[in-house]
């Protein structure tokens, strides 16, 4: 019941609409009961011998047809009040997981996997619907016509209306035993959908990988046995419940189980008249179908409770701090003291201070996994800091609004994303109210103005699903005239021109280096070559700042940065001998 209220928070806006949606199919089941009595009426006046005019068969006929037309029309117009409700209510849950995913650290999204978001963003949301669509406008006029019907037959004969409920216990019984095997099978069932949505996911993401290395046999075996797993699952939990479903559909409608043989014999035995006897088969066979109804809900619940449970796991998880105190930043200069942070309980930044000067480039390096990026990161608030603290201005940025801190910084990441929108558009996030003029002034800093116009459609062409229709650099490229277009007073390239060619390279740091004055510019970078005129570089190594100064102080007094300034040097003078036959020379800037 706790996943239920849960629901009906989120639906309470709608609550209206959800009454009257409520109460037209109340009164379609009363209305359905009509049917019934009209036919017993007709039953007596035969059986009892005043015949019956031919007028008066058709006004029985044309009062059932139009009680069944009148529950057809309430029927239905309830059904659209409660999916208003349940389509309203599923807009705005998931407009609030979107809100909640934007709060959480970006590390717990990666962890849980994308399959595994795309299962509760799509999937488990759109079971809600089940819940405020029918569960609820139809479950409660479901149960309320009988227990109405029982107290009629109560004050008519109380041995009647004991007889009537007959059916439920084997019914129930039925119901029962399926929700416990049910039980026992749900969990494999969602963890195996789970993995066949990651899997899934995984095998269109990786489709360039899979088929440039040969490797569609072993990955589509992966994802054909996660499938069939699903499937097995599937199957196995709905064939443990055929056998239940058939009973309880068979003898939950046959409300005269008992009450026509018992009753019967009631009558012959004189203790009950033949009127009474036929009202009671007549109004017991009216709520056959809601008894139905209602029993084929109470399976489901268990079904929505777990799904609720997984849906609330995102949505009572542990948010990035932010606490707006309104204090806006005396400067932007970026500092970080004593910052330290563990991923995975794996310390990967431990300890590390220094200062990002306004009016300034201030690149971090080190090898793979040193740490720059994470640095990067953890100022754009993807994750928070286990202790020490990040300011920019003197302002701790845990105690900005995500929407402060966000319009101070620009990130500008070596994993470029564009949405399937006009290339325009794309650009356009950096700042949405940007005029077309602005847009295109951005788009000719970053290089990317001319290679746009020789596109078909020009800027209104549209990129594919993650940009794939353009190169590499071509992202990154509009990425990049994103953040220039954002005109943010800090910016952050994390290798943001690893997929540039070189002379575009030169032209989009030359653009650059016009943008930051009165800026804070960080960038991450494994090409020494493109950060030699930074004015400090920030030196890591396994997660510690081991250095910090110009290229020049850092080549006298660090081992380690000349072992990477060398090591780099020596990447951009290469050979390559074919059976010393044929050989290739080139030089170039290499990460």
């Amino acid at each position: 019941m706790d996943g239920i209220k849960k629901v009906l928070f989120y639906a309470k806006e709608h609550k209206n609409k959800l009454y009257i949606s409520i109460g037209l199919i109340f009164c379609s089941v009363l209305v359905q009961m009509i049917p019934y009595l009209l036919a017993y009426h007709l039953l007596t006046t035969f059986i009892e011998g005043d015949g019956g005019s031919v007028t008066y068969v058709i006004l029985m006929a044309a009062g059932i047809g139009i009680a069944k037309l009148l529950k057809t029309w309430l029927y239905g117009k309830g059904l659209i009040a409660s999916h208003n409700v349940a389509f309203d209510t599923l807009m705005g849950m998931r407009i609030a997981f979107a809100g909640k995913m934007m709060k959480l650290p970006m590390g717990q999204i990666k962890e849980k996997g994308v399959g595994a978001y795309k299962k509760n963003f799509i999937d488990d949301i759109e079971q809600m619907e089940t819940l405020l669509a029918h569960m609820i406008p139809e479950g409660l006029p479901y149960i309320f016509s009988p227990l109405i019907v029982f107290v009629i037959l109560l004050i008519v004969d109380w041995r009647l209306s004991l007889l009537s409920l007959a059916s439920i216990p084997f019914g129930l019984i039925a119901i029962i035993l399926m929700m416990v095997t049910g039980m026992k099978k749900m969990e494999n069932y969602y963890r195996a959908e789970e993995r066949m949505n990651k899997t899934i996911v995984e095998y269109i993401a990786g489709m360039e990988v899979i088929k440039i290395f040969n490797r569609t046999t072993s990955s589509f075996e992966k994802y054909v046995d996660n499938v069939k797993g699903y499937r097995d699952y599937t199957l196995g939990w709905y064939k443990s419940s055929w056998t239940y479903t058939g009973i309880y559909t068979s003898v939950l409608p046959c409300t005269v189980l008992l009450l026509l043989p018992v009753g019967l014999k009631f009558y012959l035995d004189g203790t009950l008249d033949l009127s009474t006897f036929l009202f009671a088969l007549m109004i017991a066979m009216s709520i056959g179908i809601p008894l139905v109804k209602l029993m084929e809900f109470i399976p489901t619940i268990p079904n929505l409770t777990f799904k609720i449970n997984e849906l609330e796991k995102t949505f009572q998880g542990e948010e990035i701090k932010s606490n707006e105190k309104g204090v806006k930043p005396d400067n932007y200069k970026v500092s970080y003291k004593d910052v330290t942070f563990a991923y995975e309980e794996v310390d990967v930044i431990k300890q590390v201070s220094f200062e990002a000067d306004e009016n300034a480039v201030t690149a971090i390096v080190g090898e793979s996994g040193s740490g720059k990026s994470t640095l990067a990161k953890l100022l754009v608030k993807f994750w928070d800091v286990d202790s020490g603290r990040i300011e920019i201005g003197g302002v701790d940025i845990s105690d900005m609004s995500i929407e402060r801190l966000m319009n101070s910084v620009s990130y500008v990441s070596q994993d470029t994303f564009l949405f399937d929108i006009p290339l325009i558009e794309n650009i356009r996030i950096g700042r949405p109210e940007a005029t077309d003029e602005e847009v295109i002034e951005a788009a000719k800093f970053a290089q990317c103005h001319d290679f746009i116009l020789k596109l078909k459609n020009g800027y209104q062409t549209m990129p594919g699903d993650s940009g794939d229709k353009l190169s590499g650099g071509e992202k990154q490229r509009i990425t990049i005239a994103r953040a220039i277009l954002k005109d943010a007073p800090i910016i952050i390239l994390d290798e943001a021109t690893s997929s540039t060619d070189a002379e575009n390279e030169d032209k989009i740091q030359d653009a650059l280096n016009s943008l930051i004055v009165g800026k804070t510019l960080i960038v991450i970078a494994h090409r020494l070559s493109t950060i030699v005129e930074a004015d400090k570089i920030i030196l890591m190594d396994e997660g510690r700042m081991t250095a910090s100064g110009t290229h020049e102080e850092l080549l006298e007094r660090s081992v380690k940065y000349q072992q990477l300034w060398e090591a780099h040097i020596e990447a951009t003078q290469w050979d390559i001998h074919v059976k010393d036959s044929l050989k290739i020379e080139g030089e170039g800037k290499y990460a």
